[in-house]
């Protein structure tokens, strides 16, 4: 009898365990991907989709960002939302679409074979019961391989198999020319398989009246839904009507593109609506993807941002955020997958680089503010790619400008020194000016056209004050305020200046840019060094108090709160620890620079280890590589040192700022070698602005080497540094 005992209780053990309830029973999720749309066209007046306008209206809302796929030319922002990392998907060769849509049920004939003999002998695996097969997985894991970070295809489906969740992927866009069956890539396993599901042929009937003569037919395809609905926890349909409109806008007028999306949109919501109604019992969240931004129409400047709505069981509405932003009502693809990993309860897996999505509650009606936010994203984007241009080559031209006047030395003539003494003026007041600008919602031309007028009016009255002498401390002094100001409250003027960074492009979110980072730690030396007294007449307070300024930044540079940059937080404390031993010797010793630079040191590595310890999993993304660090050794550190320095040589050739940079080095050498004298009467008058001109050398250096587009940050210090000299020189001409 006892043998039969324990195996009876035994058996009442493991059947109690099995009802205990897990993270995600009851849970279910439907994400409905509605690709190539923005938010002004889901929300124009001609549109009639009450379906999405009510899910927005219960959930959560936000603007993606999905251009942090890698470019390949053919597509991957499927394949990153399905890898929570930066994925790439190259064209297929002599064929439309990209092999990131070349997913076909296991049973569909694939140039008469059976899908799931080709991905046999393409991968070596067998495909066992799945219902979908990925033929291009064997490809697109070659392509993917040689990064500088680590990237798992299809780690959204493979967690999920693995924490027995079943998946199943649904529709497609496939046109007349090609098979789009992207969002196989989002549900799909490791191995490029999906065990429920169907994206087959079928779910299509023909459209000879549009230029892509297909079209879901939604009877089959809501039909499909209800089988599996009750089986899968996470179903991923591909409405498939707006991505065939995308696919072929380019053979369309542009006002017929237009009318095909809005009735695109119409059908995509009516079948949404469908699916909808027929959700089985349970606990359902809803999410409406755009993975894939359409092109710009000619009179919009930016499309690269897409909707997003997140709508769980019982959820209030509001904005979208994650701690990858930090921004109401934006977000990124690569969040997507730690937002379904986090909705069953499940851990992130290291190689996911997004964080999870959460709705904050807002006053404002969210879809109005996702409308002016796309508006002032797109004049945003435009103004910045101007600005950022033409800032780097006045920069250039004014540097190489008054090079040239001093290599001329007697010879030069006298009219050219005060236009270019108007020009470095105009040049040092553009970045305080393109930070100002950042205070209101302004057109492109407002905005330009306002950072011009500023950056005069600066000049002007940093000359009038001076009498022309210290025209330049104005603009330093000004910056570095304004950015110690904008840090402390948020970064709000950075995020919305044409010279921050920029959400479109997906690289930063939040903090301080390395452009605007570099421009503080030049116009912070210049700034210090212009409103300490003479030598003679500076009060050992006053210097402290300069030394705990550039402190200060320091720690606000680095510390995630607010500029979240560690690169230029050490690049800071580089220069400003080169610059505070002159502060009271005039050859300070080694000891003295590396004691000092200790000091800046712990300021800035304090500043991580305060984020990582209180913020946790909501740390920035320099907490986030810590934690990396720790789970995957010293080799994260390589992989990242390697991806900075690929970036910065990538610059370094191919950038604007680049030139900006040598004009500066070229500025420095020539008054170096041709006229040594000159440099030394110019900087008399102010006696710590020697030091801070070489500080700002030994900063660009460091700015350079601590950060990935460091070649950006090292021009505008130097502009601040060489800027100044130049300026100062020519008054002594």
């Amino acid at each position: 009898m006892r043998p039969a005992l324990v195996t009876a209780l035994g058996a009442a053990l493991l059947l109690s365990l099995s009802c205990l309830p897990s993270a995600a029973q009851g849970r279910k999720l439907l994400v409905a991907v509605m690709d190539q749309v923005a938010w002004r066209d889901l929300l124009a007046p001609e549109v009639k989709a009450p379906t999405v306008r009510r899910l927005a209206k219960e959930g959560g809302v936000g603007l993606m960002s999905v251009r942090t796929a890698r470019p390949s030319g053919g597509g991957g922002g499927y394949l990153t939302i399905g890898a929570g990392s930066r994925a790439g998907s190259p064209p297929v060769e002599g064929a439309e679409g990209s092999l990131e849509g070349r997913a076909f049920q296991a049973t569909e004939m694939v140039a008469g074979e059976p899908a799931r003999r080709s991905y046999t002998a393409y991968t070596g695996w067998s495909a066992g019961d799945n219902a979908i097969v990925h033929l291009g997985i064997g490809e697109l894991t070659r392509q993917n391989m040689p990064t500088t970070y680590l990237i798992s295809l299809g780690l959204l489906g493979t967690s999920l198999r693995r924490a027995g969740l079943r998946v199943a992927c649904l529709g497609n866009a496939d046109t007349a020319d090609s098979p789009h069956r992207e969002a196989v890539a989002i549900g799909m396993d490791e191995q490029g398989l999906v065990e429920l599901g169907n994206v087959g042929a079928g779910l299509l009937r023909p459209q000879p009246s549009r230029p892509y003569r297909l079209t879901t037919d939604g009877e089959r395809l809501l039909a499909a839904f209800q089988q599996v609905a009750a089986a899968a926890d996470l179903v991923a349909v591909d409405l498939g009507e707006t991505s065939r409109v995308g696919w072929s806008a380019d053979s369309m007028l542009p006002a017929a593109a237009r009318r095909a999306r809005y009735r695109a949109i119409e059908q995509s919501d009516n079948l949404l609506a469908h699916l909808l109604r027929s959700l089985p019992e349970g606990d359902w969240a809803v999410m409406v993807l755009t993975p894939t931004a359409r092109p710009p129409e000619p009179e919009e400047q930016l499309a690269s941002l897409t909707p997003v709505i997140f709508r769980t069981p019982g959820g209030k509405p509001g904005l979208l955020i994650s701690p990858s932003t930090r921004r109401a009502g934006l977000v990124v693809n690569t969040d997507v997958a730690a937002t379904i990993l986090g909705y069953f309860g499940l851990e992130t897996p290291t190689e996911v680089v997004g964080r999870p999505i959460r709705i904050e509650p807002s006053a404002e009606d969210s879809l109005a503010r996702m409308v002016s936010d796309e508006a002032r994203q797109s004049e945003l984007e435009a103004a910045r790619r101007l600005a950022f241009r033409w800032l780097a080559v006045l920069t250039a031209i004014a540097l190489w400008g008054t090079a040239g006047f001093f290599a001329l030395n007697a010879r030069a003539p006298a009219w050219p020194r005060p236009l270019l003494r108007a020009l470095l003026l105009l040049v040092l007041a553009a970045p305080p000016a393109l930070l100002m600008v950042g205070f209101g919602q302004l057109s492109l031309p407002q905005m330009l056209g306002g950072a011009a007028v500023i950056a005069a009016a600066i000049a002007l009255l940093g000359s009038a004050v001076t009498g022309w002498r210290s025209g330049h401390s104005l603009p330093a002094v000004l910056l570095a305020g304004l950015l110690v100001y904008d840090l402390g409250r948020g970064g709000t003027l950075i995020a919305w200046s044409p010279l921050g960074y920029s959400a479109a492009a997906g690289a930063r979110f939040y903090g301080i840019g390395n452009e605007f980072g570099g421009a503080l730690l030049g116009a912070a030396l210049v700034a210090a060094a212009s409103l300490l007294a003479s030598r003679e007449q500076a009060t050992m307070g006053q210097r402290a108090l300069a030394v705990a300024g550039l402190l200060v930044i320091t720690g606000m540079v680095g510390y995630p709160r607010f500029g979240a940059n560690l690169g230029m937080s050490l690049a800071c404390a580089v220069g400003f620890a080169y610059f505070a031993p002159h502060l009271w010797e005039d050859r300070p010793t080694w000891a003295d620079g590396v004691a000092m630079l200790l000091v800046a040191g712990v300021v800035a590595g304090g500043a991580i280890a305060v984020d990582v310890l209180r913020r946790g999993t909501e740390a920035s993304h320099i907490g986030m590589f810590v934690s990396t660090m720790k789970a995957q050794g010293w080799g994260a550190l390589g992989q990242v040192v390697i991806r900075k320095w690929a970036m910065n040589w990538a610059l370094v050739r191919s950038s604007l700022w680049a030139d900006a940079a040598l004009a500066g080095v070229g500025l420095l050498s020539v008054f170096l070698l041709v006229q040594p004298r000159r440099a030394v009467e110019a900087l008399s008058a102010q006696p710590w602005m020697g030091p801070a001109v070489r500080a700002c050398v030994v900063g660009a250096v460091a700015a350079w080497a601590f950060n990935d587009s460091g070649i950006v940050a090292a021009a505008l210090v130097l502009l601040y540094g060489a800027g100044t000299l130049a300026y100062l020189g020519l008054a002594e001409a």
